[in-house]
């Protein structure tokens, strides 16, 4: 037999397509019903991994620009200033890692002692004895705290104890007593 009564060639049963009882078109529908499901199913995994993924810094705090006064004079375009902030790279000192001193600074006798007193009780328990700052008198409570310890500063001032202190800086000359310690309280009169 020939090649052509095997049904192999280009007019063999083959390569003929299905007869007129639509089987080609329904497989061809059926590959595009797929393809489409599939480009589908990657649309959506693409959304998902966008929303997982998204790094933008849209919830971010950023410092606004601001723009100064503007003035009469011509010729010279309007500058922008803007401040970066720098966040420590450290993590801040607990209450019981910050070492604190208290000095009397004009106040009754004992008002020291019992400031320690009460800062020991809220977690502050890295003190030296409280000390009297000699020749030194002031009216109301101070707070100062060495370079870099903003962020204790700010929870010690918030303390019960400290509520109405006055935040100042870290004096030079230091206060008395106050080698290798972080902060000092001033308690006057």
């Amino acid at each position: 037999m020939s090649a052509r009564g095997q049904g192999f060639g280009q007019n063999g049963d083959m390569s003929r397509p299905s007869g007129g009882n639509g089987e080609f078109a329904r497989g061809a529908s059926a590959a595009a019903l797929k393809g489409a499901a599939l480009i589908g199913l990657a649309v959506i995994v693409g959304l998902f991994l966008l929303q997982r993924v998204d790094t933008s810094t849209a919830g971010s705090s950023v410092t606004p620009v601001k723009h100064p006064k503007t003035t009469t004079t011509l010729h010279h375009p309007p500058t922008t200033t803007t401040t970066a902030t720098t966040l420590p790279s450290t993590p801040a000192k607990t209450p019981d890692q910050l070492k604190v001193l208290v000095l009397n600074g004009g106040a009754p006798t004992g008002a020291a002692k019992t400031l320690r007193t009460t800062l020991l009780q809220v977690g502050y328990t890295n003190q030296p004895q409280a000390s009297t700052w000699t020749g030194h008198h002031q009216t109301g409570n101070s707070l100062m705290c060495r370079a870099g310890l903003d962020r204790e500063k700010v929870a010690l001032s918030q303390q019960t104890a400290l509520q109405g202190v006055k935040v100042v800086p870290f004096p030079s000359p230091a206060p008395p007593f106050s080698d290798g310690v972080d902060c000092v309280v001033v308690v006057g009169a």
